[in-house]
């Protein structure tokens, strides 16, 4: 079961987001903004990690989609 502390994958995208805003905020101090590249580095690898799984779950879905057909 997963973390329910766990932010889902929109709220990590939405998140990211506010981050690239920020960055782009010229007047964002320089610690802020290391702290703010690392962070969103870090939901980068996330949320391509996640749409990997998402990509094998679906890819198997249509596997067994194709072998019940062929069975038919």
């Amino acid at each position: 079961m997963s973390d329910p502390n766990e932010l889902s994958y929109e709220q990590k995208v939405a998140k990211l987001d506010e981050i690239l805003t920020s960055l782009d905020n010229s007047d964002t101090p320089i610690d802020k903004l290391a702290e703010d590249v690392t962070n969103g580095v870090d939901l980068i690898i996330e949320l391509d990690q996640k749409l990997k799984e998402v990509e094998i779950k679906v890819t198997d879905v249509f596997k067994k989609l194709e072998s019940n057909n062929s069975a038919a």
